[in-house]
This record gives C-alpha cells, sequence and structure tokens, in this order.
C-alpha cells in the first residue's frame, strides 16, 4: 500500500481540480492510501471528493497569490503535515503549490511529481509577475522527479526553458462512466430552472433563426471572455437573434459586466453564475467558445469533442492536439473569433475528426509513474 497526496492551490473547481478528483477517486483503493490538500476556494473540490469518502485537508495558509509571510507560513504547515503523513509521494498541481510543494518535501524521503496545467508565465500577467512565476518553476523544477505536461506544446516550452527534470505528456482524459450529459430540449429546460427569472425570460422564447453560444469557464482575464463580448458586439449587429451564455463564476466578472453593458449587450450576452456540473447542459447550445489566451487542456473542450457539440476555440496550449485546426484561431483576435463563429454556425460541412484521449490509458500512465 502506497500513500499519495494530491496537492492543489486552490479548493474551487477548475481543470486542476478535475484532474485531482479524477485520480483521487480512480487508483485502485487496495493499492494506493489517498489524502487530497487544497488551499483557499470555496470548496468545491472537497464536496466532490466526499461523495466517494475521500480524506481531504485544508491549507490555511496557501493562497494563490505571492505573499512572503503567508508563502512561508504554507511551507512550515506542509512540512508538519508531511511529518505527521509520511506519504510515498506527493502530487502537485498548479505553480504555487508546485514550489511551495516541492520545496517542503525535498527533506524527506519521497517521490515527488508535478502537472503542470499550462505554465502560469504565459498568462497575461505583469512583466515583474512573469519574471517571478518564470523563476518558481524553473527553479523548483530541480526538486521534482517527474514533470507531467497535459500537452506536448507545454513539453516543448519546458524543454526549450532547460527546465530540470523528467519532463512526460500525458494528456487530460475523461472518464465517461462517471459522466452524463442531458439530451437538446431537456437539457435547455433544466437550464432554464436554474436560471433567474430576468435570465430565463430573456432565454425562453428564441425565434426560429436563433443560435445559442456558450462558453464554460471560470470568469478569470486567462479565459479571454472580453474577447468573446468583442466578437459578440460584431456578431449581433449582423444577426440580433444570437444569444451568448457564459456559464461560471471569478473575479473578472465585474469587468465583463461592464464591457457587456458599455455595448449594451445585455439583453444578448447572459452571465449566469456558477452552474454545477455545468458539462450536462453542453447539448442545450449551438455553439461551445473557448477563447482563452492560456489553456493546459480544458476538461470542456474534451467532453464536447467527444459528444459532437460544435466548438470554437483559441490556437493555445494543448488545444492544437485535440481539436481540428478548421475550429481554432488565433487568441486576442476578436474579429477572426467572430468570423469563426459565424462559419461553423453556418456550415454543416465542418467536421471534429479528433478523439479525446482515452481515461484508462491516461490512467494507466499516471500510475506507473507512482510505483
Amino acid at each position: 500500500m502506497r500513500k499519495i497526496l494530491y496537492l492543489v492551490t486552490k479548493s474551487e473547481w477548475g481543470g486542476a481540480q478535475e484532474y485531482v478528483c479524477n485520480l483521487a477517486t480512480s487508483l485502485p483503493k487496495d493499492q494506493f492510501e489517498v489524502l487530497v490538500l487544497a488551499g483557499e476556494g470555496n470548496d468545491e473540490l472537497f464536496q466532490e471528493l466526499s461523495k466517494s469518502g475521500i480524506r481531504y485537508q485544508k491549507l490555511k495558509y496557501t493562497k494563490r497569490a505571492i505573499n512572503p509571510f503567508t508563502d512561508l507560513k504554507a511551507l512550515f504547515e506542509l512540512k508538519k503535515i508531511f511529518k505527521r503523513e509520511k506519504p510515498d509521494i506527493i502530487h502537485l498541481n498548479s505553480s504555487k503549490i508546485g514550489f511551495l510543494g516541492s520545496l517542503a518535501g525535498k527533506p524527506f524521503n519521497l517521490k515527488i511529481i508535478y502537472t503542470a496545467h499550462g505554465w502560469v508565465f504565459n498568462e497575461p500577467l505583469s512583466p515583474v509577475l512573469k519574471k517571478i512565476y518564470y523563476w518558481i518553476e524553473k527553479k523548483s523544477s530541480a526538486w521534482k522527479d517527474v514533470i507531467i505536461c497535459v500537452s506536448e506544446a507545454d513539453r516543448r516550452l519546458a524543454l526549450k526553458n532547460h527546465f530540470q527534470s523528467n519532463i512526460i505528456t500525458i494528456h487530460n482524459a475523461v472518464d465517461w462512466e462517471k459522466l452524463d450529459f442531458l439530451p437538446p430540449e431537456e437539457a435547455r429546460g433544466k437550464l432554464l430552472q436554474l436560471l433567474t427569472p430576468d435570465l430565463r425570460t430573456n432565454l425562453s422564447s428564441p425565434s426560429p433563426s436563433s443560435k445559442l453560444i456558450t462558453a464554460i469557464a471560470n470568469l478569470y482575464q486567462t479565459k479571454g471572455l472580453n474577447y468573446l463580448i468583442e466578437a459578440a458586439k460584431i456578431l449581433t449587429e449582423k444577426n440580433p437573434d444570437l444569444k451568448f451564455v457564459i456559464i461560471g463564476e471569478g473575479p473578472a466578472r465585474k469587468s465583463l459586466e461592464s464591457q457587456i453593458k458599455k455595448y449594451q449587450l445585455e439583453d444578448k450576452i447572459l452571465l449566469t453564475g456558477k452552474v454545477p456540473q455545468a458539462h450536462r447542459y453542453l447539448k442545450a447550445f449551438d455553439l461551445l467558445v473557448l477563447p482563452s489566451v492560456k489553456e493546459g487542456l480544458p476538461y470542456i473542450i474534451l467532453k464536447a469533442v467527444a459528444i459532437a457539440v460544435p466548438l470554437v476555440a483559441t490556437r493555445v496550449g494543448g488545444l492544437p492536439e485535440v481539436v481540428d485546426h478548421n475550429f481554432l484561431v488565433e487568441p486576442k483576435n476578436p474579429q477572426a473569433l467572430a468570423a469563426k463563429i459565424e462559419e461553423v454556425l453556418n456550415s454543416q460541412d465542418i467536421k471534429q475528426q479528433h478523439q479525446p484521449p482515452k481515461f484508462d490509458e491516461f490512467l494507466a500512465k499516471t500510475i506507473s509513474l507512482y510505483k
């Protein structure tokens, strides 16, 4: 029996948290003992883990923002936990905990594995923060036994920057046995029930020519939703019946609301807030858009590809490895994004050829690193 500690910076639900949850709940219970550690957030990760009886613990001092005082406290907190739990392996996820966890784990006789869910220094940050995060990633790479990249693009970038570790690619994958997707009409009906009355009214009476377009993402600057709003402005001037539904919550909400108001698109673009298990409603929409400026390999795209929901995404991170080039545009280009959305909506001939990675292969490759 080997003990694994999974660590992730935040306890809210996102790609890194879904990755941790998928692994923690899928490992053979007769071979592995699991504890999941996560810091600030709404604890949605813990709620999912509790359904499968997985142990978890909230990290009191681990936060995404860099603060030497709290980061030092977080370091000592991790060392205390490692000393108490005596794990064989720590599997780190996201930059902040990747640095703190590998530093805290150095004095102990354990294997340190780190999954990079996209490199944070590719995010739209200030030059100073970019340099800090780049230094954090490069410095701590020497403390890790294995770095897993979720895309070959991220692996090439790590090698180009001479990160010191055994660097491999294992693409994210989805366990379909744990997911369900509602049929189109049922999905649209149940989605309406979750919305506030004003949002419900806006969506409940579409005209025959209307199309429903969605983006499902946490509202962070990296998701490029401001560019989707720019594209929506262009598109709705030509087709007023288009509706955009942005599902998610996060710190960029106020700026997105201001942008929507500025363009007088309040009746065209709806911010629903957080919707639990939002993937279940994918078939309610005519198109999924992911306009990110930085990505690893997002689960929502894998799910859309698998159930043949039309999509448009940006050419970043691992997206070109799972999405055909006909559905991709360059990031930060609302004109190109609008043109591609219009093209995909109006064409029945463009078909996605890629198949998503298989979960059993993903799991087997990851478990092989725990031996």
